[in-house]
């Protein structure tokens, strides 16, 4: 294990891209295809399915109810809201029960939460939503593509929350790894941030969260 890992760093330190030496990009597919067919490879393992459904679906209900409960301040009047890369849809469903109009996007359809789509180019006209939240920065082959979508789609004065692992290696599945916030916040072109705080997830490895709001 430690000979993998050490193969591992290395590999990520000759063959990777960095954004202002704090964000890593892993840059290992050929093409886009690539990249969603790798992304697929977990997203359809029917083991892990079974799993999201099953053992865990309540695990995470209760983790996103948390989430959402330390956000409630931002969660006010709001109606119209997305999560991307919602999976099975536990964050839509909690925010279903909050009241809000919710649809997830993930690369597969989960009745009844979440749809199909993709991240880099979500199928929705501008201003559609008010609320946005997300967890899978570091499955983002092209972040400030998924952060310009994000914004596009966002109102005026609509929240953003983010929640990243910052810091942390990710797996075979992560596409960067995000080690500082700041080059992050400087792809928003259009938002500030209001909240950039440490968080412990327990169901989840996401450590650090951002909250924003778009601005024009």
């Amino acid at each position: 294990m430690k000979i993998y890992n050490l193969i591992k760093k290395l590999y990520y330190l000759f063959f990777s891209k960095f954004i202002d030496g704090k964000i890593v990009i892993h840059n290992r597919h050929e093409n886009y295809q690539e990249y969603l067919d790798k992304q697929l490879e977990k997203t359809l393992d029917p083991l892990r399915i079974e799993k999201w459904k099953g053992d865990e679906w309540q695990i995470k209900v209760d983790g996103f109810r948390h989430i959402f409960k330390r956000n409630e301040e931002f969660l006010k009047n709001k109606k119209e809201a997305i999560c991307l890369g919602a999976r099975t849809g536990q964050e839509v469903h909690v925010l279903r029960e909050l009241g809000l109009n919710c649809v997830g996007i993930d690369l597969v359809d989960f009745p009844p939460y979440t749809i199909k789509g993709d991240i880099h180019n979500l199928q929705f006209e501008d201003s559609k939503f008010d609320l946005i939240f997300t967890n899978i920065l570091d499955h983002s082959l092209y972040l400030e593509q998924f952060i310009s979508e994000i914004e596009r789609v966002c109102v005026n004065d609509g929240i953003i929350i983010l929640n990243i692992q910052l810091n942390q290696p990710g797996d075979e599945y992560s596409e960067n790894v995000i080690n500082d916030t700041e080059p992050l916040i400087k792809m928003f072109k259009n938002s500030v941030v209001i909240k950039n705080r440490k968080i412990n997830n327990y169901f989840d490895p996401m450590n650090r969260e951002l909250v924003l709001k778009k601005t024009s």
